[in-house]
């Protein structure tokens, strides 16, 4: 198998290659995805939907990178996608969780969700996306800078496009570059994407999404949305397991 980066971790380095460019070409598509979806959702509004829920976050989000990593003959646990002391990191994952609702609540709270129908609707699309955002960004996108420009630019790289990829629904992109370099610090210290998913991430974004709805714009039909998204990742599964002829699940290191 070919190692994912080199041993070479310094902060700084300048060894770019067609990887590279492939990482930061995917994630220009993404944001010229995310920009077709906001110039549709004022006119048609199930045509952003198809744009940002198929196009960005399953093709481009999810199958590219996995379908590039498996054609590289990359481990996927070279990517932060593995179960090495996965209970660790997942107490770790709900301590930062913690510490990060408790920092909100004393800065903008007390908090009013009101939780019915529509709410959990949208706490489970959110939630689903999520696993995007942090397949690309924190996992793909993150590694491969990293591979040719060092972890600190890898980090920056990461976080910028992270920032950008919501142009078409958020313009907070000062607020949303620093909320990038937080996760990707964190993926890079752990190795391992369970750092900050689910509940560090989510914290973070359902906040954001749930009571600041003022600057980011709300999600229409969040259960439809929610098992369109659910039914593509199945179908990417079993796609891959029928045409790579292993599951995707090959490459992580199940070590608890």
């Amino acid at each position: 198998m070919t190692a994912a980066w080199q041993q070479d971790r310094a902060p700084i380095k300048w060894r770019p290659t067609f990887d590279t460019l492939t990482a930061a070409g995917c994630g220009l598509v993404i944001l010229a995805l995310s920009a077709l979806m906001g110039r549709l959702a004022g006119t048609s509004p199930l045509a952003a939907v198809l744009v940002r829920d198929v196009g960005m976050l399953v093709l481009a989000g999810i199958l590219f990178p996995l379908w590039y990593i498996r054609r590289r003959g990359w481990q996927l646990a070279d990517f932060g996608f593995h179960l090495r002391s996965w209970k660790l990191y997942l107490v770790l994952n709900a301590a930062l969780g913690g510490l990060l609702a408790g920092l909100l609540w004393v800065s903008r709270g007390p908090w009013e969700i009101a939780f019915d129908a529509h709410t959990l609707g949208c706490i489970l699309y959110i939630m689903l996306a999520g696993i995007f955002e942090v397949v690309f960004f924190y996992g793909f996108q993150l590694h491969l800078f990293e591979n040719a420009f060092g972890t600190a630019v890898g980090i920056v790289l990461a976080a910028a496009f992270y920032s950008l990829h919501h142009l078409g629904f958020q313009t907070e992109f000062v607020k949303l570059f620093f909320v990038g370099i937080m996760y990707g610090a964190a993926c890079r210290w752990a190795r391992s994407v369970l750092i900050i998913y689910p509940f560090f991430w989510g914290v973070g974004a359902l906040f954001d999404v749930l009571l600041q709805a003022q600057a980011i714009t709300p999600i229409a039909w969040p259960w439809p949305r929610s098992g369109l998204v659910l039914v593509s990742i199945c179908l990417l599964l079993h796609w891959g397991r029928q045409h790579w002829g292993c599951d995707l699940r090959q490459g992580l290191d199940l070590q608890a």
